[in-house]
């Protein structure tokens, strides 16, 4: 006698029927939300991985312009300065000198200007030929000149350096400034400060 479970399951089959009833295609609800969670978190360390690349590229960028402008702006005021006859103004963060530059006798002066608010200032540029400021460069945090001699009898000290203030006990005759040198501190965008130093030697300073 055949069971009568079984008489059921061949009538299904010959009637080209499952017996067992198909499962439908597609993604449960649970799949799909641990499917949007792990593309959130992969898109997100996308996101912050362009982030900083581009904020490091941006930042490598600002660096070379502001190498590049400390760069010009010290080769131009070393460069004056090296003509120059003689320095007329030594102060800490300006300077002012006479030069021909086939013109006559003029005084050029460069001077620092502090920026507003904490944020970086400027160098500018004045000559008595042309009044009036004209911006150098940029992006400076700083700017210190340091007069130095040659004259060793105001060699007070015996140290071999002829510094401004000695200069100064020694008559005060700036004509005896024989060497100025410049540093710069400077800062753009996000990178941190850097220093730039030049010195320049009076070439026409009166025998």
């Amino acid at each position: 006698m055949i069971d009568p479970k079984i008489k059921t399951i061949n009538y299904w089959k010959q009637a080209g029927l499952s017996f067992r009833r198909d499962r439908q295609a597609g993604f449960t609800l649970v799949e799909m939300l641990v499917t949007i969670v792990i593309f959130a978190i992969f898109m997100i360390g996308m996101y912050g991985f362009i982030w900083g690349v581009t904020t490091h590229w941006r930042t490598g960028q600002n660096v070379a312009d502001m190498t590049e402008n400390a760069r010009l702006g010290l080769n131009r005021m070393t460069r004056e300065i090296m003509q120059s006859s003689q320095v007329t103004s030594a102060g800490a963060n300006q300077v002012s000198f006479a030069v021909n530059f086939g013109n006559g006798v003029e005084t050029v002066t460069y001077g620092f200007a502090p920026g507003s608010a904490g944020s970086p200032g400027q160098i500018w540029r004045s000559s008595s030929n042309s009044p009036g400021q004209s911006t150098l460069v940029d992006d400076v945090v700083n700017m210190q000149f340091s007069y130095f001699g040659n004259d060793f009898r105001c060699d007070a000290n015996g140290d071999g350096v002829i510094t401004l203030d000695e200069i100064e006990a020694c008559g005060g005759d700036l004509s005896k400034i024989a060497r100025v040198d410049i540093q710069l501190t400077m800062q753009a965008g996000g990178s941190a400060p850097q220093n730039f130093t030049a010195d320049a030697w009076l070439r026409n300073r009166p025998a």
